[in-house]
Protein backbone atom coordinates (compact mmCIF):
# COMPACT_ATOMS: atom_id res chain seq x y z
CA UNK A 1 0.00 0.00 0.00
CA UNK A 2 1.18 3.79 -0.42
CA UNK A 3 0.91 4.48 3.00
CA UNK A 4 3.03 1.68 3.79
CA UNK A 5 5.82 2.65 1.63
CA UNK A 6 5.58 6.20 3.21
CA UNK A 7 6.99 4.32 6.19
CA UNK A 8 10.45 3.19 4.69
CA UNK A 9 10.79 6.11 2.19
CA UNK A 10 11.52 5.60 -1.84
CA UNK A 11 14.78 4.17 -2.56
CA UNK A 12 16.58 7.36 -3.65
CA UNK A 13 15.10 9.67 -1.96
CA UNK A 14 14.63 10.72 1.87
CA UNK A 15 12.25 8.87 3.55
CA UNK A 16 8.91 11.56 4.24
CA UNK A 17 9.26 13.07 7.66
CA UNK A 18 6.09 12.57 10.09
CA UNK A 19 4.84 15.98 9.20
CA UNK A 20 4.80 14.98 5.50
CA UNK A 21 3.11 11.74 6.30
CA UNK A 22 0.38 13.06 7.87
CA UNK A 23 0.49 15.68 5.11
CA UNK A 24 -0.16 13.10 2.30
CA UNK A 25 -2.28 11.05 4.62
CA UNK A 26 -4.82 14.30 4.50
CA UNK A 27 -4.58 14.32 0.77
CA UNK A 28 -5.14 10.69 0.31
CA UNK A 29 -8.22 10.66 2.89
CA UNK A 30 -9.69 13.32 1.10
CA UNK A 31 -8.99 12.04 -2.29
CA UNK A 32 -10.70 8.62 -1.32
CA UNK A 33 -13.77 10.57 0.63
CA UNK A 34 -14.35 11.91 -2.75
CA UNK A 35 -14.24 8.68 -4.74
CA UNK A 36 -16.78 6.92 -2.46
CA UNK A 37 -19.71 9.76 -3.18
CA UNK A 38 -18.93 9.58 -6.49
CA UNK A 39 -19.77 6.20 -6.35
CA UNK A 40 -23.21 7.50 -4.45
CA UNK A 41 -23.24 9.74 -8.00
CA UNK A 42 -22.80 7.03 -10.14
CA UNK A 43 -25.68 4.84 -8.63
CA UNK A 44 -27.83 7.28 -8.76
CA UNK A 45 -27.60 8.10 -12.13
CA UNK A 46 -27.55 4.42 -13.03
CA UNK A 47 -29.91 3.39 -11.44
CA UNK A 48 -29.77 -0.69 -12.43
CA UNK A 49 -25.66 -0.34 -11.65
CA UNK A 50 -25.95 -3.75 -9.80
CA UNK A 51 -28.11 -5.64 -12.29
CA UNK A 52 -26.83 -8.70 -12.87
CA UNK A 53 -23.77 -8.34 -10.48
CA UNK A 54 -22.68 -11.21 -7.79
CA UNK A 55 -24.43 -9.75 -4.04
CA UNK A 56 -20.83 -9.69 -3.12
CA UNK A 57 -19.36 -7.74 -5.78
CA UNK A 58 -22.48 -5.73 -5.25
CA UNK A 59 -21.77 -5.89 -1.41
CA UNK A 60 -18.00 -5.07 -1.70
CA UNK A 61 -18.64 -1.98 -3.91
CA UNK A 62 -20.95 -0.62 -1.45
CA UNK A 63 -19.52 -1.19 1.91
CA UNK A 64 -15.93 -1.23 1.23
CA UNK A 65 -14.52 0.55 -2.42
CA UNK A 66 -17.66 2.96 -2.48
CA UNK A 67 -17.68 3.75 1.54
CA UNK A 68 -15.84 6.77 2.70
CA UNK A 69 -16.34 6.68 6.34
CA UNK A 70 -13.14 4.80 7.49
CA UNK A 71 -11.22 7.81 5.58
CA UNK A 72 -13.43 10.20 7.85
CA UNK A 73 -12.09 7.86 10.70
CA UNK A 74 -8.80 8.73 9.74
CA UNK A 75 -9.05 12.51 9.55
CA UNK A 76 -10.44 12.15 13.02
CA UNK A 77 -7.21 10.45 14.42
CA UNK A 78 -5.42 12.62 12.41
CA UNK A 79 -6.89 16.03 14.17
CA UNK A 80 -6.70 14.46 17.71
CA UNK A 81 -2.45 14.13 16.68
CA UNK A 82 -2.66 17.16 15.39
CA UNK A 83 -4.71 19.22 18.51
CA UNK A 84 -2.75 17.29 20.94
CA UNK A 85 0.02 18.58 19.40
CA UNK A 86 -0.75 21.98 19.58
CA UNK A 87 -2.50 21.99 22.71
CA UNK A 88 1.29 21.45 24.23
CA UNK A 89 2.70 23.53 22.34
CA UNK A 90 0.50 26.30 23.94
CA UNK A 91 0.37 25.03 27.34
CA UNK A 92 2.30 27.20 29.83
CA UNK A 93 2.40 25.57 33.16
CA UNK A 94 -0.32 25.40 35.55
CA UNK A 95 -2.50 27.18 32.99
CA UNK A 96 -3.89 26.82 29.22
CA UNK A 97 -4.46 29.59 27.09
CA UNK A 98 -7.89 29.06 26.40
CA UNK A 99 -8.38 32.16 24.34
CA UNK A 100 -5.69 31.56 22.16
CA UNK A 101 -6.46 27.67 21.75
CA UNK A 102 -10.05 28.95 20.83
CA UNK A 103 -8.78 31.56 18.12
CA UNK A 104 -6.43 29.08 16.82
CA UNK A 105 -9.26 26.20 16.01
CA UNK A 106 -12.00 29.10 15.09
CA UNK A 107 -9.51 30.60 12.50
CA UNK A 108 -8.33 27.32 11.56
CA UNK A 109 -11.58 25.83 10.21
CA UNK A 110 -14.36 28.86 9.81
CA UNK A 111 -12.97 30.52 6.60
CA UNK A 112 -12.84 28.14 4.20
CA UNK A 113 -16.31 26.57 5.88
CA UNK A 114 -18.43 29.06 5.25
CA UNK A 115 -17.12 29.73 1.84
CA UNK A 116 -17.96 26.27 1.55
CA UNK A 117 -21.51 26.44 2.40
CA UNK A 118 -22.06 30.00 0.26
CA UNK A 119 -21.10 27.34 -2.98
CA UNK A 120 -23.21 25.05 -1.84
CA UNK A 121 -26.00 27.56 -1.66
CA UNK A 122 -25.20 29.00 -5.15
CA UNK A 123 -24.98 25.37 -6.67
CA UNK A 124 -28.24 24.06 -4.81
CA UNK A 125 -30.04 26.99 -5.91
CA UNK A 126 -29.36 27.12 -9.86
CA UNK A 127 -29.34 22.93 -9.21
CA UNK A 128 -32.65 22.14 -8.10
CA UNK A 129 -34.97 24.72 -10.04
CA UNK A 130 -33.31 23.27 -13.08
CA UNK A 131 -34.91 19.64 -12.73
CA UNK A 132 -31.88 17.74 -13.57
CA UNK A 133 -30.63 17.80 -10.32
CA UNK A 134 -30.04 13.93 -9.50
CA UNK A 135 -31.66 12.87 -6.54
CA UNK A 136 -28.61 12.43 -4.46
CA UNK A 137 -28.62 13.97 -0.88
CA UNK A 138 -32.19 15.89 -1.55
CA UNK A 139 -32.72 16.56 2.12
CA UNK A 140 -32.53 19.65 3.55
CA UNK A 141 -33.16 22.74 1.46
CA UNK A 142 -34.78 24.64 4.09
CA UNK A 143 -33.79 27.87 5.92
CA UNK A 144 -33.75 26.36 9.57
CA UNK A 145 -31.53 23.43 8.41
CA UNK A 146 -29.50 25.80 6.32
CA UNK A 147 -28.93 28.24 10.12
CA UNK A 148 -27.89 25.07 11.70
CA UNK A 149 -25.51 24.44 9.20
CA UNK A 150 -23.95 27.50 9.77
CA UNK A 151 -23.49 27.13 13.34
CA UNK A 152 -21.71 23.80 12.70
CA UNK A 153 -24.35 21.99 13.82
CA UNK A 154 -25.11 19.99 11.15
CA UNK A 155 -23.94 16.64 12.29
CA UNK A 156 -26.77 16.20 14.99
CA UNK A 157 -29.76 17.81 12.60
CA UNK A 158 -29.29 17.48 8.84
CA UNK A 159 -27.04 18.60 5.76
CA UNK A 160 -27.75 21.52 3.38
CA UNK A 161 -28.19 18.86 0.90
CA UNK A 162 -24.85 18.53 -1.14
CA UNK A 163 -23.24 19.87 1.75
CA UNK A 164 -23.46 16.59 2.90
CA UNK A 165 -19.72 16.13 3.75
CA UNK A 166 -19.49 18.47 6.16
CA UNK A 167 -21.28 16.57 8.98
CA UNK A 168 -17.90 15.50 10.81
CA UNK A 169 -17.17 19.34 11.09
CA UNK A 170 -19.91 19.57 13.91
CA UNK A 171 -18.03 16.77 15.21
CA UNK A 172 -14.63 18.30 15.08
CA UNK A 173 -16.21 21.59 16.36
CA UNK A 174 -17.60 19.49 19.84
CA UNK A 175 -14.32 18.06 20.10
CA UNK A 176 -12.00 21.14 19.54
CA UNK A 177 -14.81 22.64 22.59
CA UNK A 178 -14.12 19.41 24.91
CA UNK A 179 -10.72 18.91 24.67
CA UNK A 180 -9.96 22.88 25.21
CA UNK A 181 -11.79 22.95 28.24
CA UNK A 182 -10.62 19.98 29.57
CA UNK A 183 -6.71 21.15 28.86
CA UNK A 184 -7.69 24.46 30.89
CA UNK A 185 -9.17 22.23 33.87
CA UNK A 186 -6.09 19.45 33.54
CA UNK A 187 -3.38 22.28 33.71
CA UNK A 188 -3.18 22.91 37.00
CA UNK A 189 -3.36 19.10 37.95
CA UNK A 190 -0.61 18.04 35.75
CA UNK A 191 -2.94 15.58 33.95
CA UNK A 192 -3.28 14.50 29.98
CA UNK A 193 -6.28 15.85 28.65
CA UNK A 194 -6.20 13.33 26.45
CA UNK A 195 -6.75 10.76 28.89
CA UNK A 196 -9.47 12.67 30.49
CA UNK A 197 -10.95 13.46 27.17
CA UNK A 198 -11.07 9.68 26.30
CA UNK A 199 -12.91 8.62 29.30
CA UNK A 200 -15.65 10.83 29.38
CA UNK A 201 -15.86 10.10 25.41
CA UNK A 202 -15.61 6.32 26.06
CA UNK A 203 -18.28 6.79 29.22
CA UNK A 204 -20.68 9.23 27.63
CA UNK A 205 -20.89 7.76 24.34
CA UNK A 206 -21.39 3.85 25.89
CA UNK A 207 -24.54 5.22 28.18
CA UNK A 208 -26.18 7.06 25.11
CA UNK A 209 -25.57 4.18 22.52
CA UNK A 210 -26.98 1.57 25.61
CA UNK A 211 -29.71 3.77 25.79
CA UNK A 212 -30.38 3.85 21.74
CA UNK A 213 -30.23 -0.21 22.28
CA UNK A 214 -33.10 0.61 25.05
CA UNK A 215 -35.52 2.60 23.76
CA UNK A 216 -34.63 3.16 19.97
CA UNK A 217 -34.83 6.52 20.22
CA UNK A 218 -33.13 7.64 17.30
CA UNK A 219 -31.70 11.03 19.38
CA UNK A 220 -29.87 8.97 21.39
CA UNK A 221 -28.36 6.93 18.68
CA UNK A 222 -27.44 10.69 16.93
CA UNK A 223 -25.80 12.26 19.98
CA UNK A 224 -24.12 8.69 20.83
CA UNK A 225 -22.36 8.71 17.45
CA UNK A 226 -21.33 12.49 18.23
CA UNK A 227 -19.90 11.38 21.90
CA UNK A 228 -18.89 8.09 20.92
CA UNK A 229 -16.49 9.04 18.18
CA UNK A 230 -15.29 11.34 20.19
CA UNK A 231 -13.24 8.51 22.04
CA UNK A 232 -11.92 7.63 18.33
CA UNK A 233 -10.94 11.42 17.87
CA UNK A 234 -9.00 10.70 21.24
CA UNK A 235 -6.58 7.81 19.91
CA UNK A 236 -5.11 10.26 17.95
CA UNK A 237 -4.54 12.45 21.14
CA UNK A 238 -3.50 9.58 22.74
CA UNK A 239 -0.66 8.80 20.22
CA UNK A 240 0.70 12.02 19.80
CA UNK A 241 0.46 12.17 24.55
CA UNK A 242 2.21 8.69 24.47
CA UNK A 243 5.02 9.56 21.30
CA UNK A 244 8.22 9.50 23.41
CA UNK A 245 7.07 6.29 24.94
CA UNK A 246 6.18 4.88 22.15
CA UNK A 247 9.44 5.97 20.50
CA UNK A 248 11.47 4.44 22.98
CA UNK A 249 9.96 0.86 22.75
CA UNK A 250 10.49 0.05 18.79
CA UNK A 251 8.10 -3.20 19.54
CA UNK A 252 5.65 -1.54 19.67
CA UNK A 253 5.91 0.02 16.06
CA UNK A 254 6.82 -3.31 14.84
CA UNK A 255 3.24 -4.46 15.88
CA UNK A 256 2.32 -1.26 14.59
CA UNK A 257 2.83 -2.32 10.80
CA UNK A 258 -0.73 -4.64 11.28
CA UNK A 259 -2.62 -1.37 10.34
CA UNK A 260 -3.63 -2.40 7.38
CA UNK A 261 -4.71 -5.78 8.44
CA UNK A 262 -7.34 -3.98 10.96
CA UNK A 263 -8.29 -1.82 8.21
CA UNK A 264 -8.77 -4.63 5.33
CA UNK A 265 -10.49 -6.63 8.68
CA UNK A 266 -12.82 -4.02 9.21
CA UNK A 267 -13.73 -3.56 5.65
CA UNK A 268 -14.56 -7.29 5.15
CA UNK A 269 -16.81 -7.65 8.32
CA UNK A 270 -19.17 -4.37 6.95
CA UNK A 271 -19.29 -6.08 3.50
CA UNK A 272 -20.18 -9.29 5.46
CA UNK A 273 -22.70 -6.72 7.32
CA UNK A 274 -21.68 -9.13 10.58
CA UNK A 275 -21.27 -5.74 12.85
CA UNK A 276 -23.05 -2.91 14.10
CA UNK A 277 -21.83 0.53 12.31
CA UNK A 278 -20.32 1.48 15.85
CA UNK A 279 -18.05 -1.88 15.48
CA UNK A 280 -16.66 -0.27 12.12
CA UNK A 281 -15.90 3.21 13.18
CA UNK A 282 -14.22 1.47 16.00
CA UNK A 283 -11.81 -0.60 14.12
CA UNK A 284 -11.28 2.17 11.40
CA UNK A 285 -9.94 4.18 14.23
CA UNK A 286 -7.97 1.59 15.82
CA UNK A 287 -6.48 0.85 12.32
CA UNK A 288 -5.57 4.85 12.05
CA UNK A 289 -3.87 5.14 14.86
CA UNK A 290 -1.66 2.40 14.94
CA UNK A 291 -1.06 3.69 11.70
CA UNK A 292 0.32 6.71 13.96
CA UNK A 293 1.97 4.66 16.37
CA UNK A 294 3.97 3.18 13.33
CA UNK A 295 4.71 6.84 12.17
CA UNK A 296 5.84 7.77 15.06
CA UNK A 297 8.05 4.70 15.53
CA UNK A 298 9.42 5.14 12.25
CA UNK A 299 10.23 8.85 12.25
CA UNK A 300 11.90 8.34 15.98
CA UNK A 301 13.72 5.67 14.54
CA UNK A 302 15.29 7.98 11.58
CA UNK A 303 16.95 10.57 13.70
CA UNK A 304 18.70 13.04 12.62
CA UNK A 305 17.68 16.61 11.49
CA UNK A 306 14.76 17.46 9.76
CA UNK A 307 14.68 18.41 5.48
CA UNK A 308 12.63 20.84 4.43
CA UNK A 309 9.39 19.97 3.71
CA UNK A 310 8.91 18.71 0.12
CA UNK A 311 6.24 20.30 -2.41
CA UNK A 312 4.19 16.99 -3.02
CA UNK A 313 3.05 16.38 0.96
CA UNK A 314 2.76 20.09 1.20
CA UNK A 315 0.11 20.39 -1.29
CA UNK A 316 -1.80 17.69 -0.62
CA UNK A 317 -1.94 18.74 2.63
CA UNK A 318 -2.91 22.54 1.30
CA UNK A 319 -5.44 20.78 -0.77
CA UNK A 320 -7.48 18.01 1.56
CA UNK A 321 -9.53 20.19 3.51
CA UNK A 322 -11.15 22.47 0.78
CA UNK A 323 -11.54 19.16 -1.16
CA UNK A 324 -13.47 17.62 1.74
CA UNK A 325 -15.57 20.66 2.10
CA UNK A 326 -16.56 21.51 -1.95
CA UNK A 327 -16.11 18.17 -3.03
CA UNK A 328 -20.33 17.36 -2.46
CA UNK A 329 -21.83 20.55 -4.70
CA UNK A 330 -19.18 19.76 -7.64
CA UNK A 331 -20.55 16.80 -7.60
CA UNK A 332 -23.97 17.65 -7.63
CA UNK A 333 -23.20 20.38 -10.32
CA UNK A 334 -21.62 17.00 -12.42
CA UNK A 335 -24.83 15.02 -11.74
CA UNK A 336 -27.00 17.71 -12.84
CA UNK A 337 -24.80 18.64 -15.94
CA UNK A 338 -25.10 15.28 -17.19
CA UNK A 339 -29.21 14.75 -16.61
CA UNK A 340 -29.70 18.49 -19.09
CA UNK A 341 -27.34 16.72 -21.63
CA UNK A 342 -28.76 14.21 -21.59
CA UNK A 343 -25.59 12.01 -21.07
CA UNK A 344 -26.19 8.04 -20.48
CA UNK A 345 -23.08 6.15 -19.07
CA UNK A 346 -23.30 3.49 -17.18
CA UNK A 347 -22.20 3.56 -13.17
CA UNK A 348 -18.46 2.00 -14.11
CA UNK A 349 -17.97 4.96 -16.56
CA UNK A 350 -19.50 7.90 -14.12
CA UNK A 351 -17.48 6.85 -11.42
CA UNK A 352 -13.69 7.58 -12.14
CA UNK A 353 -15.01 10.47 -14.27
CA UNK A 354 -16.87 12.22 -11.35
CA UNK A 355 -14.12 10.96 -8.74
CA UNK A 356 -11.38 12.49 -11.78
CA UNK A 357 -13.37 16.11 -12.24
CA UNK A 358 -14.18 16.43 -8.59
CA UNK A 359 -10.85 15.79 -7.59
CA UNK A 360 -9.14 18.03 -9.94
CA UNK A 361 -10.97 20.49 -9.17
CA UNK A 362 -10.51 20.78 -5.71
CA UNK A 363 -6.70 20.47 -6.02
CA UNK A 364 -5.66 23.77 -6.81
CA UNK A 365 -7.70 25.51 -4.08
CA UNK A 366 -5.08 24.54 -1.69
CA UNK A 367 -2.67 26.76 -3.44
CA UNK A 368 -6.09 29.50 -4.44
CA UNK A 369 -7.86 28.91 -0.91
CA UNK A 370 -6.08 27.53 1.50
CA UNK A 371 -2.97 28.75 1.46
CA UNK A 372 -3.88 32.93 1.35
CA UNK A 373 -5.97 31.81 4.50
CA UNK A 374 -3.17 29.90 6.23
CA UNK A 375 -1.28 32.80 5.59
CA UNK A 376 -3.50 35.15 6.96
CA UNK A 377 -4.32 32.90 10.32
CA UNK A 378 -0.78 33.17 10.70
CA UNK A 379 -0.44 36.52 10.59
CA UNK A 380 -3.42 37.09 13.25
CA UNK A 381 -2.43 34.46 15.63
CA UNK A 382 1.11 36.10 15.80
CA UNK A 383 0.07 39.20 16.27
CA UNK A 384 -2.89 38.09 19.01
CA UNK A 385 0.38 36.35 21.05
CA UNK A 386 2.08 39.59 20.94
CA UNK A 387 -0.96 41.18 22.76
CA UNK A 388 -1.07 38.80 25.19
CA UNK A 389 2.48 39.00 25.75
CA UNK A 390 2.43 42.69 26.42
CA UNK A 391 3.02 43.23 30.59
Amino acid sequence: MMLERLDEGARFSPPYSLHEKIDVCRGLFAALVVVAHSFDLARFLDPSWDAGMPKLAADFLLCAAGTGVYYVMGFFILSGYCIQASARRLSDGPRFPLGAYALARATRILPLYYAALLFAVAVEAVARPSGWRPDLWPAGFDARTLAWQSLLAQGVTGTFGSFVASWSITNEAAYYVLFGLVAAACAPLRARPAVVGMALCCGGGAALLAAYRLTHDPRAMTWGLLVGLGAIWHLGALVEAYAPWIAARPRIGSIARIWPAVLALDMGLFVARAVHQEVVFVLAGAAFALMMARFVAVDAARGGPSAPPRALPTALGMASYPMYLFHGPLLVAFGTAANALGVAAPWWAIWPAASALAIAACLPLGRLLEAPVMAWRAGLLKSASRRVARP
